[in-house]
Formats: structure tokens, sequence, C-alpha cells
């Protein structure tokens, strides 16, 4: 057992002074920076939860979505990764302010990366394949006007209908990065970045649930579809403000 334990302190040892020794390194190897998209895609799947909140006098949420995804970008002269955050919504325009509208969001985290086809000094091509772990919501509201007494006598006719559901979409796709000296008192490189991917749940059919209930009757949210994603990736010079956690 003596034995055993001295061993395994020297090969700690050991691994520490190499990981010590590599870091100078792992910086020349890898950098990482910091990345803000915007992500469109279209929702032609729904037609079916469109049409039953249209029965029951629901103004249903449009086929366009949007998302905002931040992301922390590693990489190296062969490979990428990216850390994802999604923030995502649809849109629903009315001019009645006391028609009830549905509205579709969701929240999620996740990853993609993969290899660079092309490196140049100034064009990346990439395939991004990945995984988002993601939750919806689908909220059913009125912004009508109601006196207090109104809202006291009745407060129940007044709240919004929240529902949820979630899943994990798989992903993968192509990218392109555009490199340029953007701010070169601040960064090292800016990408100009777009990706197009083709997400796929692999949860199968997720019930809509409330907050003590699970509705048994609306139809499944679908959200396999083909995504474009535009935005820019800084890569700030070291000393330079990140992102929290970014080093």
């Amino acid at each position: 057992m003596k034995n055993k334990l001295l061993f395994s302190a020297l090969l700690l040892f050991t691994f520490s002074e190499f990981a010590q020794a590599q870091t100078d390194s792992t910086v020349r190897i890898f950098k990482s920076g910091m990345a803000i998209y915007a992500e469109f895609g279209l929702l032609p799947n729904n037609k079916v939860i469109r049409e039953q909140l249209s029965r029951l006098q629901v103004k249903p949420f449009t086929s366009f979505m949007g998302s905002i995804v931040l992301a922390k970008r590693t990489e190296s002269e062969k490979w990428f990764s990216e850390g994802r955050l999604i923030l995502m919504n649809s849109t629903n325009y009315t001019t009645d302010k006391d028609e009830k509208k549905a509205y579709l969001g969701g929240f999620g985290i996740g990853t993609d990366g993969g290899p660079k086809l092309v490196n140049t000094s100034r064009w990346n091509v990439t395939i991004p394949l990945g995984v988002d772990l993601m939750l919806y919501r689908l909220n059913i509201k009125s912004n009508g006007s109601a006196t207090i007494a109104q809202l006291v006598n009745n407060p129940s006719a007044f709240q919004a209908v929240k529902l949820f559901t979630g899943n994990i979409n798989v992903h993968g796709g192509v990218g392109v990065d555009y490199k340029m000296n953007f701010m070169p008192k601040f960064n090292e490189m800016v990408y100009l970045s777009a990706k197009v991917a083709y997400h796929q749940p692999i949860l199968g059919k997720r019930k809509w649930r409330g907050e003590n209930v699970t509705i048994s009757d609306l139809g499944n949210l679908k959200v396999n579809q083909v995504y474009v994603q535009v935005g820019a990736v800084f890569f700030p010079k070291p000393g330079k403000m990140k992102w929290g956690g970014m080093h």
C-alpha cells in the first residue's frame, strides 16, 4: 500500500511538472476568444400547434424564430470548439391588444466543434458538430387592460398560461470565418463568422407540461430544421478585458 501511494504521488508530481512545463507552448498552440451570434431558423413543422391555438381563439406564434448565441471559442491550427449559451424567441405581431397571443421562447446551453478544412491568413472553413440542451416555453397571454377590481375579483382570467418542454438537439453543418485586423489595439484577431447547420432533436415526442399538469393533446414542438448563424468572434490581446471565465 505504501509503495502504491508513493508511486501515485510520483506520477502526480511528474504530471504537474509536465503540465507546468507545457504551459507556454499551450498558450502558443491554443487561443481563446468570445463570440456573439444571431441565429435564424424557420418553424415550418409546427402547423399542428398553430392550428390548435387558432381554434382556441389564441393567435399562434409565427414560423420565424431567432436566437442570440453567446459563445467562448477555443481553437488551434486544425481544430476549434465553442461553449454556447442560447436565448431563443419567436415573433407574434398583432394590433389587437385584447387578443390572446402565444409566444414561443427557449433557453439552452451547448457545445460544438470540429476540424478546420481550410485555415489561411484570411479564411477558416470548419465542420461544426455539437449538441444543445434546450428548455422551451410556450407563453399564452393577453396584454389587454383591466381595472383593479376586475383583477382582484377574477385574477385567474388575467394570468398567463405557461407551458414547458425540453429536448436535446444535435447539429452539424459547415462554417466560414473571415479574419480581420479590427481594433488591433485590443484584439489579436476578429472573425466575421457564418454557419449553416441542421438541428435534430433526439428525445422523441416530448409533451408540454405546466406547473402541476401534463398536457395530453397539444402537438409536440418540432425544431428539426436548418439554422443560419452570423456573428463575430473576438480574440482579445493578453491582459485586455474578457468575458468571465475566459483566460
